[in-house]
């Protein structure tokens, strides 16, 4: 399911680039049956990067001390079951 997930990330990524909206439905529905699946799927971007976040690996551009989220090669996910969440996947981010 992992590959899968990132498969529909990179997709949806490629969309948005290319303007292509006409997608957005498809994409939401394909999003809440994941979610049903107990799957979480987030995507950090444009988030403000913290070195103490373990859900993420990160490639640091430059020498700021204020460093925000620029691209994500790969989401962070989550499978809930019950009330229990466990990280699954670790996001792939390039900060700046």
């Amino acid at each position: 399911m992992i590959i899968i997930i990132n498969q529909l990330f990179e997709i949806e990524k490629k969309a948005k680039d290319n303007d292509l909206s006409l997608f957005d439905r498809n994409f939401d529905r394909i999003h809440s049956e994941i979610e049903e699946m107990g799957y979480i799927i987030n995507n950090p971007l444009g988030k403000k990067y913290d070195e103490r976040d373990t859900s993420i690996e990160a490639s640091l551009v430059g020498n700021s001390t204020s460093l925000t989220i620029t691209k994500v090669l790969r989401p962070i996910i989550f499978f809930k079951e019950g009330d229990q969440i466990t990280l699954v996947q670790k996001g792939i981010v390039i900060a700046e």
